[in-house]
């Protein structure tokens, strides 16, 4: 009987699971078979209503929307619908409901901007602000985009270093769903850097190493210099130029880091760079290997004749570059095409050097299909084309794309030129894409200078270096000082005809009343002139030049050495001037290695009424000794006149700038014999001259930003040879001439000053000495 129950009780439960699960399983089937019917049922759209709309069109809506009258649609896709419309950024709030086939669209429009005012900014003017934000006026105000704007204001006011710069955006709401969108903004102080700190640094002192780093610590000028200003990009741009600096010494394992800290008060920046300068490398063997390459007409001769890379000298990558540079330049003068030297650098850590092996690889034959010009709107392609010295079809040369780049910024004209390259029709050429930002070419200018000698200079200019976008000059000037007054009116056209050719002219009239000689020249001329290059690196200028030279007495009753006052009188001047330059200079604007070479012939006599032959040469090398800031530089001048027709206005004169330590006609033969100068007699100048001067820069402990370097020199000549001495009444001995001084170079906010310093070595009793000059010459 009990075990009957047990079975009992046993069947029961089993029969109670079996239903349990006939009912789950009758479930899941119903769901899986009909999931539309329960989840998803799709109703009718028979129409479409849209409610609060005011600027925005009722189709326009429906079009976002991407719903239409008379199709089915499922609840998802009308929820699709409303999240497009909040996507759109037009409305504040959507709301979409479905009864009874129709649906309602329902919205708020975003309001629109009509004015964005800013409130608050000093150091940045209102212009300068909105070119930062996206927001615009009659446009949609979005509040996402607005607190974008704020945190890209105060990033501009970061990089001015004022990082504690607030910026809080207001709305006032206006008629009409308007709304004026104004930034109030508390700029904050200036947080500055108060102090730079170098960590690991063995061979090179913080002072050095601050002069490097773009970085500057806050000094008595801050107010003027935005260097001391804590900027984080610039910390970026700061290692790049240790680790070129150090590498460039032969530290080529240097590394640098940076922290920075602020201190107690948070009103400063302290910014330390850890270095490990590692070892220093020098340079090893430099040999040539053309093994790869199948032509005689490399000889290895010539390429070692080209290396100036001494063995155990100091290893520098920028030499490498130099080299491959005229190794390149070797090779097009060779009409070698498609063969590049490559360098490959071993190291040797036993020895410390580096050695340098020079592959000729043999590259793949690509010519030029097309060059493209783009961004000229101004300037026409044929004075740009005119900077390649290669045209459609000839080889391809990096480098010589490269040289015409930089003559086209040279140009003066453009504030970017970049170039890019994409494959052509074929594999075998290349398109060459040359793309320019235009700049301001024009310029009106005036001018205030001022020498201790000669007194107070004015200037008016007006310049335009880019007429009627053909590359030419034009150029009107003005000029008035205590001792000269001149008018000056001239053209020029450095691609006349379409070629690379200078031609210009200019007119103009001087009136010259020199401080130490009692007379008054007046000067018209007329100077037409052509010019062209000889090479890459030299230039020949042939000018003709027709002078109308009026010089008279400033004084009929001063009293004057007769050998000035035969000089009185009217004469014509026709002369041929020939003009040759070499510049092997490293830098146009601030040389420190290579030289000058100026030569200049001018033949008169080709009508008028004198005749003679003047000719002037100038010799001037830079280099530098140590370190790459002290920079040594030697000039040497000379000059010969042949004739006896040449009077005072044409001889030559030394003093000034031209022999430092003597003033403005303050050496040579003079007539003392007479008082007509206020000085130590009249001048009267010299057909033979020479001088040579030895000069240093370099900096004084001042940081770079202030711009203030110290110089010495030391410069000699002399000045003589007269026709007529008046029996050997007038001194015309060459006698030498010497003197020594100090300079203080200053890069100043109104321009470049020159302080010289200076006390005569050798001198002669009647000459006029200048123990102190300095010049400005200031443009605003």
């Amino acid at each position: 009987m009990i075990i009957f129950v047990k079975l009992m009780l046993l069947s029961n439960l089993f029969y109670k699971n079996i239903f349990k699960l006939l009912i789950i399983f009758s479930l899941m089937m119903s769901v899986s078979v009909f999931p539309q019917s329960a989840y998803a049922q799709e109703n009718l759209v028979s129409s479409i209503v849209v409610e609060g709309n005011e600027r925005i069109e009722k189709r326009t809506i429906i079009n976002i929307a991407d719903i239409y009258d008379g199709k089915n649609y499922s609840p998802a896709q009308i929820n699709s619908a409303l999240q497009r419309l909040k996507a759109s950024s037009y409305f504040k709030n959507v709301n979409i409901t479905l009864t009874n086939g129709i649906l309602k669209i329902k919205v708020n429009e975003n309001p629109t901007i009509n004015s964005i005012n800013f409130e608050g900014n000093t150091s940045l003017t209102d212009d300068n602000l909105l070119e930062l934000v996206s927001s615009k006026t009659r446009q949609t105000l979005l509040i996402s985009m607005t607190e974008k704007d704020a945190d890209q204001i105060a990033s501009a006011y970061a990089d001015k270093g004022r990082i504690s710069a607030r910026i809080i955006p207001k709305i006032i709401e206006l008629s009409d769903n308007r709304v004026d969108l104004i930034y109030e903004i508390n700029e904050g102080r200036i947080t500055e850097i108060e102090k730079i700190t170098f960590v690991g640094n063995r061979k090179f002192s913080d002072t050095r190493l601050r002069g490097i780093v773009a970085t500057k610590q806050a000094g008595l000028f801050r107010r003027i210099f935005q260097s001391d200003t804590y900027i984080e990009d610039r910390l970026e741009y700061d290692k790049d130029l240790l680790r070129d600096f150090y590498i460039n010494r032969g530290f080529i394992d240097f590394e640098v880091s940076t922290s920075v800290e602020l201190t107690r008060n948070k009103d400063a920046f302290l910014i330390n760079y850890s270095l490990l300068e590692g070892q220093k490398y020098n340079f090893g063997k430099i040999i040539f290997d053309k093994t790869n390459v199948s032509l005689d007409l490399i000889d290895l001769n010539d390429l070692n004749d080209l290396n100036k890379i001494t063995e155990n000298s100091r290893y520098d990558q920028r030499k490498i570059k130099k080299l491959i540079q005229e190794i390149e330049i070797y090779l097009s003068k060779l009409g070698i095409n498609f063969i590049e030297p490559q360098p490959i650098i071993t190291r040797d850590n036993i020895n410390q050097l580096m050695n340098i092996e020079i592959k000729f690889i043999e590259t793949n034959k690509i010519f030029v299909e097309r060059i493209e010009i783009e961004g000229n709107s101004t300037t026409i392609d044929e004075v740009i084309r005119l900077k390649f010295d290669f045209v459609e079809g000839d080889p391809f040369d990096k480098r010589k794309v490269q040289e015409a780049v930089d003559r086209i910024r040279g140009l003066g004209f453009f504030s970017s030129v970049r170039t890019t390259t994409r494959e052509g029709s074929s594999a075998e050429k290349i398109i060459i894409e040359v793309k320019l930002t235009e700049k301001p070419t024009g310029s009106l200018g005036i001018g205030a200078g001022y020498n201790s000698s000669d007194g107070s200079v004015f200037t008016f200019n007006i310049n335009e270096r880019n007429f009627l976008g053909k590359g030419q000059t034009l150029d009107f000037s003005i000029s008035s000082s205590e001792i000269e007054k001149q008018l000056n009116l001239g053209i020029e056209d450095p691609s006349f005809l379409g070629r690379n050719l200078l031609a210009g002219i200019s007119f103009g009239q001087k009136s010259t009343t020199p401080a130490l000689t009692p007379l008054k020249n007046d000067n018209v001329f007329i100077a037409p002139k052509f010019g062209f290059p000889l090479s890459r690196d030299s230039h020949l200028t042939v000018t003709y030049r027709y002078d109308q030279d009026k010089v008279k007495l400033t004084s009929e009753s001063v009293v004057v050495s007769p050998l000035i006052k035969s000089d009185v009188g009217n004469k014509n001047k026709s002369a041929l001037v020939l003009a040759y330059r070499l510049d092997k200079t490293n830098s146009v604007v601030t040389p420190s290695a290579g030289f000058k070479f100026d030569i200049k012939q001018e033949i008169n006599g080709i009508g008028g009424d004198v005749s003679y032959q003047k000719s002037s040469l100038d010799f001037k090398t830079y280099s530098t000794f140590i370190r790459d800031d002290i920079i040594l530089s030697s000039n040497v001048s000379s000059g010969v006149i042949i004739g006896d027709d040449a009077d005072i206005s044409n001889r030559f004169f030394l003093g000034g700038d031209k022999l430092k330590g003597f003033r403005n006609q303050g050496i040579g033969p003079v007539d003392n014999s007479y008082t007509g100068s206020d000085l130590n007699g009249d001048p009267l100048g010299g057909k033979f001259f020479t001088t040579i001067n030895l000069e240093s820069s370099f900096p004084i402990g001042i940081p770079e930003e202030y711009g203030i370097f110290g110089g010495v020199f030391v410069n000699a000549g002399s000045l003589w040879g007269l026709d007529n001495t008046d029996s050997g009444r007038i001194d015309d001995s060459r006698n030498i001439r010497a003197a020594a001084g100090l300079s203080i170079f200053w890069e100043s906010a109104i321009g470049p000053l020159r302080f010289n310093f200076s006390r005569p070595i050798k001198k002669e009793t009647y000459d006029v000495i200048e123990n102190f000059r300095f010049t400005v010459d200031t443009r605003f």
